[in-house]
């Protein structure tokens, strides 16, 4: 009778087929992008700022995976292109938020539907997509990440 007590196994090591697949799907969104200027980050960036008003750097970092530094440079680039605009809290005048401007809402309408698409197939192409959403977001849940 086979061991089973260390799960199954797959031909190639779990971290290469998820970055494999990352870099796979991520190609295919940026097809969609460069055409409207936009880079991965800057689409993360947008899409999280679409769902929740005025986010601060340490929110939208937690919501792209992007590091302070990267994020930074993303965020002046959108803003320097009229996408985003930041504010001072007013709650809190220490923390600047960042917003989505008309222009960004625009782009957002204009791309989401495209990117939608885009993820649509691959996780019809997976099998099935709730579940293979749900293991994602368990993955993302793991200790240590963000």
């Amino acid at each position: 009778m086979p061991d089973r007590s260390t799960g199954p196994t797959v031909a190639e090591p779990l971290t290469q087929l998820l970055t494999r697949a990352a870099h796979a799907v991520t190609a295919q969104v940026e097809r969609v992008l460069k055409p409207e200027g936009l880079t991965i980050d800057q689409w993360l960036v947008i899409e999280a700022l679409a769902t929740r008003k005025g986010l601060t750097m340490a929110a939208l970092a937690d919501q792209t995976a992007a590091t302070g530094p990267t994020l930074t440079r993303v965020v002046d680039r959108l803003v320097t292109t009229a996408t985003v605009y930041r504010e001072v809290d007013p709650a809190d005048r220490r923390k600047v938020r960042v917003y989505l401007s008309p222009r960004g809402r625009a782009t957002h309408k204009r791309v989401a539907a495209k990117v939608r698409g885009i993820e649509q197939v691959v996780l019809e192409r997976a099998g099935d997509p709730a579940a293979i959403a749900a293991l994602l977001t368990d993955l993302r849940a793991c200790p240590g990440s963000r």
